[in-house]
């Protein structure tokens, strides 16, 4: 934190660092004393441009003041190198010259200049320019480092909620011990997003699906899917979709902000006897594809959930045979626009299935198909999830 003084209401100085650049002994010696009486605590010297393109990487100075006729390398000269090196390209530099025509002064600023006090030195001026550039050097200091700290908070923030999917690893053992293939994409529109999907054992060698689209985008919809995640060790998911609605409902609501919910889908796969069982609270229909047959859309509508307290859902159930597959997404896929301010919508995404279904990788097909009318970034965040039975 930059530390401000209690009396005059300045900035500290002490922990800057100004570096003077000028060929005449007395013009450094004046500007060091200027630059001390204000609390600078640290300051270096270089007699030309070569030695101050030195001193600039071995000092890393908050502030140059720079004269600009000197020999060897001239200011202009100096200040064109030190822009090209992009780790110095924002380093304020003051120039301090006897040069008085506008178009010399407009070649200092071409030449990087970020400001010009004009010989003989005014020390009242030079005083309150220093301190203006190294204030802001300070605040800039401290917002950028803010925003590293954010970045890098964020993105382990993001780790975390991808940790929370179901594990590749276990994924790619389904289809030799249950028969059934799992493909998956998983993107938020900015670093953390409010979409969530989970599969568990359940008892009988069945697997429970959950689909969940909080409303929302960014930090407030992804701690609402911690929220949701957390309540899984409560309230396990159970052999009854529509009573484990209900109570994770229950129990969702008071932890959500006013107005905050979530679509959701909660599906039983049971392999073995070739049936799916599931409830829903206003997710997007899944479009589910039987063999020889047309796809078409699973109901999934019921009452969002975490929208209202004892809320009631239906157990539905739809026969999964083998070579049938579901495509289970969220409504980015639907509701994001393309370049022409146009929707994909329920049939066009049907479309996009019906034409991928064959393919080995039906969900990797479907995807490019997508996103060559639709191209991320996305204004939405985006799960979509193909099941395959592929049979033992």
């Amino acid at each position: 934190m930059t530390a401000i003084s209690a009396v005059s209401g300045k900035t500290d100085l002490k922990n800057t660092r100004v570096l003077i650049i000028d060929d005449q002994e007395p013009n450094r010696k004046l500007l060091a004393a200027l630059v001390t009486s204000m609390g600078v605590g640290f300051i270096e010297h270089a007699k030309d441009g070569v030695e101050g393109l030195a001193k600039v990487e071995s000092f890393k100075p908050d502030l140059i003041l720079l004269d600009i006729m000197m020999p060897n390398m001239d200011g202009f000269e100096m200040c064109r190198l030190l822009r090209k090196n992009p780790e110095w390209r924002d380093l304020p530099v003051l120039v301090n010259t006897a040069l008085s025509e506008p178009r010399e002064r407009v070649e200092c600023f071409e030449a990087g200049a970020t400001d010009m006090v004009v010989k003989p030195i005014n020390a009242p001026e030079v005083l309150a320019r220093v301190r203006i550039h190294l204030e802001n050097r300070l605040l800039v200091g401290t917002l950028r480092q803010y925003h590293e700290r954010v970045a890098q908070e964020l993105a382990m923030a993001s780790q975390m909620q991808r940790s929370l999917l179901p594990d590749p690893a276990w994924l790619s053992t389904l289809p030799a011990t249950v028969g059934l293939t799992i493909e998956s994409r998983f993107e938020t529109s900015s670093e953390l997003g409010g979409d969530f999907w989970h599969l568990r054992k359940l008892e009988d060698d069945r697997l429970g699906l959950v689909l969940a689209d909080f409303s929302g985008h960014g930090i407030s919809a992804a701690l609402n899917a911690f929220r949701l995640h957390t309540l899984f060790d409560q309230h396990p998911p159970g052999l009854d979709p529509a009573k484990w609605m209900a109570e994770l409902n229950n129990a969702l609501k008071p932890l959500l902000p006013v107005g905050q919910f979530a679509t959701v889908l909660y599906a039983i796969l049971d392999m073995k006897n070739n049936r799916i069982d599931y409830a829903a609270g206003g997710a997007p229909s899944p479009i589910l594809m039987l063999p020889g047959q047309e796809p078409r859309l699973m109901d999934a509508s019921g009452i969002f959930l975490g929208a209202m307290l004892d809320a009631d859902y239906e157990t539905l159930s739809i026969d999964f045979p083998q070579g049938a597959q579901i495509l289970l997404y969220s409504d980015a896929l639907t509701e994001d626009l393309d370049k022409d301010d146009l929707m994909l919508e329920e049939s066009g995404l049907m479309e996009l299935a019906k034409a991928s279904q064959g393919e080995a990788k039906p969900l990797e097909h479907l995807m490019s198909r997508f996103e060559s009318r639709f191209p991320p970034p996305w204004t939405d965040d985006l799960t979509a999830i193909w099941l395959r039975h592929s049979g033992l």
